[in-house]
């Protein structure tokens, strides 16, 4: 059986997604990037131990929105400078894509806020 939330801790876990939801905006929105999506593309490249990923292999970093929008969200990300975009060596139909520096710093300060956010939590 599992054990109830008491309503002033799940009230504090709702408070803590949204402020993170907000950070998320505050560190990216400049960039145009407000959608949570692009949170959930960047964090699964970060969390991964690669440093880079077959661009196809992004699509499924994104779960929220289609393939098809996935497809278009990557590739405005590379033409923007967001993410960047690579031949393998392996391979040269395979373009490898990594994230920009300044996105995997800005994505940092944001983990640290977040990090320091749910430990409060407890």
């Amino acid at each position: 059986m599992k054990k109830k939330l008491a309503r002033h801790k799940g009230q504090a876990v709702a408070r803590a997604i949204l402020d993170m939801d907000w950070q998320w905006s505050s560190h990216f929105g400049d960039l145009g990037l407000n959608d949570l999506n692009y949170s959930d593309l960047f964090c699964r490249m970060w969390v991964e131990p690669e440093d880079d990923f077959a661009k196809t292999a992004l699509y499924e970093f994104m779960p929220g929105v289609s393939r098809r929008t996935a497809v278009r969200y990557v590739q405005e990300l590379i033409d923007a400078g967001w993410l960047l975009e690579t031949g393998s060596e392996a391979d040269r139909r395979i373009k490898r894509v990594s994230l920009a520096v300044s996105i995997e710093e800005r994505l940092e300060q944001f983990l640290a806020y977040v990090h320091q956010r749910f430990a409060t939590l407890d």
